[in-house]
Order: C-alpha cells, then sequence, then structure tokens
C-alpha cells in the first residue's frame, strides 16, 4: 500500500502548481502584419544600366568595324606629324623610341615583316635578304635612321631639336622616299 501512495504522489500534481494552470481557453489570434513590398526601383536601374552599357558596346563594335581603313603611309605620316608636335616636351630616349617604332610598324604594316619585335640588327639582316625591291632600296635611309634612334634610347645621346626634326624628316624619306614624292608632285 505504501507503494501506492508514493506512486499516486509523484503522478498527481502539486497543490501549487494546480493554481498557475490557465484555465481560461484559447486566446485570440493576433494580427502578424505582412512584410512591406521591396521597391523594384533597383532592379530597374540596374537592368536600364546593362540595357545602356550592352548598347554602348553594340555601336563601338560597329563603328570599330566601320572606320576607314588608313594606308601604312597614311598612318606613318600622322604619327610623324603627332611625334613633330611633342618633340619638345620628350625625353630623348623616349622620342627616339617612338620615331623608331613608327618606322617598324611602318614596315610591318606595309610589308609584312616582324620588325618591331626585332633588335636593330636582326630586322637589317631580315631586310638584306628579303626579295622585295621597293624595301631594298629603301634599306639605306632606314639603316642610318634606326642606327641613330638607338644611339639616343641605348648610349643616351642627347638629341637637340634639329637632331630630333632631322630624325622626323629620314624617317618621312623612308616612308615616302623621293621618287615617290616627285610623281605626286608632278599629279
Amino acid at each position: 500500500m505504501r507503494r501506492i501512495a508514493v506512486t499516486s504522489f509523484f503522478l498527481t500534481l502539486p497543490l501549487w502548481a494546480q493554481e498557475e494552470e490557465d484555465i481560461r481557453g484559447a486566446k485570440p489570434l493576433i494580427e502578424i502584419p505582412a512584410p512591406e513590398k521591396a521597391s523594384a526601383w533597383p532592379l530597374y536601374t540596374l537592368i536600364g544600366l546593362v540595357a545602356l552599357l550592352l548598347i554602348a558596346g553594340i555601336f563601338w563594335w560597329i563603328k570599330r568595324r566601320t572606320r576607314p581603313d588608313f594606308s601604312a603611309e597614311q598612318w606613318a605620316r600622322q604619327e610623324l606629324d603627332d611625334l613633330r608636335k611633342n618633340c619638345g616636351t620628350m625625353v630623348p630616349g623616349d622620342f627616339a623610341l617612338a620615331a623608331s617604332n613608327v618606322a617598324r610598324v611602318f614596315v610591318e604594316r606595309k610589308f609584312g615583316l616582324a620588325a618591331p619585335k626585332r633588335t636593330t640588327e636582326e630586322f637589317l639582316l631580315e631586310l638584306s635578304v628579303t626579295k622585295n625591291e621597293t624595301l631594298v632600296s629603301r634599306m639605306e635611309p632606314l639603316r642610318g635612321f634606326l642606327k641613330s634612334c638607338d644611339m639616343a634610347k641605348f648610349a643616351g645621346t642627347n638629341l637637340e631639336t634639329a637632331e630630333r626634326e632631322n630624325l622626323i624628316t629620314k624617317a618621312k624619306s623612308f616612308v615616302d622616299p623621293p621618287e615617290v614624292t616627285k610623281t605626286k608632285e608632278a599629279v
């Protein structure tokens, strides 16, 4: 019998626990407000920006593909004219590098030789074995021009304004040899 009393004691709630039990029933529902809708303007702005960039890229690509191509001579003349305008503000080594690059890129565009990627000696050696008569006839002015540029680039020769003008004149005489210039003047 003792066992039953002990068991019933543990199965029933004490009096103090029974007093706090809620006997009022279910509580009323609490309204939870719906979250506010996020504004769509940031998304619209992002889509518009991407669309504008895409349209600008397409226009740039079309314009790049339709621009008129200059001949190698026209390009070289334009670059040499720009170089003449800026020659007073450039360091002698930078000026010589820019001038020799114009001649080298001209040779690459006009005759298909990889002049910008070679040293002067390698390039002149390749010129001496080429079968192109036009290029061989222009070789001596080019040799003097490139040697002068190399002296300014690597030996630190100081180029005065007159020497810079002389280098540009040599480069122009290489781009437009005298026989070509005479035939242009006759027309």
